[in-house]
């Protein structure tokens, strides 16, 4: 605070997005080891394993993510004492998944695998969590990177060098890291006593917001493979996957700005500037479109898959500034907020995927712009509305 008692407002400076797109390099990167990955798993074990390691995968999807959802909004804005007991309380709850995942492995893989994988991320975001805190997601964007490519490699490794591999010995190897992040972020984060994460009702809200973005992202993809076919889905997987890639620089962006938005009281002054924010939508959907308008003139791209991406450019625009904007309503402890408008918007987007069902995965390419532009309006309305005098 100011001696005058105003928030300390930050002024813009180019690091905040310099280290956005470094943390997107490296993040990308990551992503990269992991689609190497999914090449070599089909290739060597065939569709159906990579089926069963897809479904793995998505109980951590709706279990890990939403539990972590708490902690990460947690580790940037409440006090140091908190910080670091919510720290100690990430790292058991993540080493009590892994084990409850090791205990299952011969009762049921998909539960198993993905009860281990939440409780590794945990354990790994716990030691990220400083450098998100201090506002440098581009550190915890190089550790993510390492631990994808410590897992990929040896994995891929054993997929081609054994005559007959298996799934399980293969996803075996490819968690195996977390056993070590474990053994080496323990003594780290169990120097302070665990505490609870807040209250039930904060508890409930921050779990709850991540579980309805994870069934809007996932719950559209698979009501449009429900009632079409698997192709038509494909289509539209690849167009979520391309545009949710490029947005992922939108949320670091805004992350950069923790240590400055706690500083100035969350005031949104102090976060990121609104014209660079809407300037960094613009150039993400700007790719998104670009991929689409080529994907246009090649004969071997399908017409829906082209027409759904360049679509598709409007919800990257849009959803980047929604992540930036989030960063600023973590700081302002507007938790009811982010919760009731990313809940209100599921069931619009599975309705209209269901009525413009017609149009495959154009209609869910509609669906998805125009519930994404309600949901950036709640957010600009909350952030910049003007209060009544």
């Amino acid at each position: 605070m100011s001696e005058t008692g105003e928030p300390v407002v930050h002024k813009p400076g180019t690091q905040h997005l310099t280290h956005a797109l470094w943390a997107a390099f490296w993040m990308y990167g990551g992503r990269a080891g992991g689609m190497v990955w999914t090449l070599a798993l089909v290739g060597q074990l065939g569709i159906a394993d990579y089926g069963k390691y897809a479904m793995a995968y998505a109980v951590y999807s709706l279990i890990g993510s939403p539990i972590d959802n708490l902690f990460v909004v947690r580790s940037v804005r409440e006090s140091e004492e908190h910080f670091l007991s919510d720290r100690a309380t990430r790292y058991l709850l993540g080493v009590g998944f892994m084990a409850v995942g090791l205990a299952l492995l011969e009762v049921n893989y998909v539960a198993a695998f993905g009860l281990f994988v939440s409780g590794g991320e945990l354990t790994l975001k716990a030691w990220e969590s400083r450098t998100l805190r201090d506002g440098h997601p581009h550190k915890a964007a190089q550790i993510d990177t390492g631990r994808q490519f410590a897992s990929v490699v040896p994995a891929c490794i054993y997929l081609f060098a054994v005559p007959h591999p298996t799934l399980q010995i293969a996803t075996s190897i490819l968690v195996a890291p977390y056993v070590l992040t474990a053994l080496w972020v323990g003594p780290i984060a169990l120097r302070h006593r665990p505490g609870i994460p807040g209250s039930p009702r904060l508890i409930a809200i921050l779990v709850g917001e991540t579980f309805a973005i994870m069934a809007g992202v996932q719950g559209d993809l698979l009501l449009l493979g429900w009632l079409t076919n698997s192709t038509t889905a494909g289509y539209y997987g690849i167009c979520t996957t391309v545009t949710l890639a490029i947005v992922a620089v939108g949320q670091t962006f805004g992350m950069s700005y923790n240590q400055a938005l706690r500083d100035g009281d969350g005031h949104v002054s102090a976060g990121p500037p609104l014209k660079a924010t809407v300037l960094l939508g613009v150039a993400a959907g700007l790719l998104v479109l670009l991929t689409g308008l080529v994907m246009m003139v090649v004969p071997a791209v399908p017409e829906e898959l082209a027409v759904a991406m360049t679509i598709m450019s409007l919800f990257c625009a849009m959803r980047t500034i929604s992540t930036v904007f989030q960063a600023v309503l973590y700081n302002q402890h507007r938790d009811g907020i982010r919760l009731i408008a990313n809940f209100s918007i599921v069931p619009i987007r599975l309705g209209l995927v269901a009525l413009l069902v017609g149009a495959g995965a154009v209609g869910a390419a509609i669906a998805a712009v125009v519930t994404d532009a309600l949901l950036l309006a709640i957010y600009v309305r909350v952030l910049y509305r003007k209060p009544v005098a």
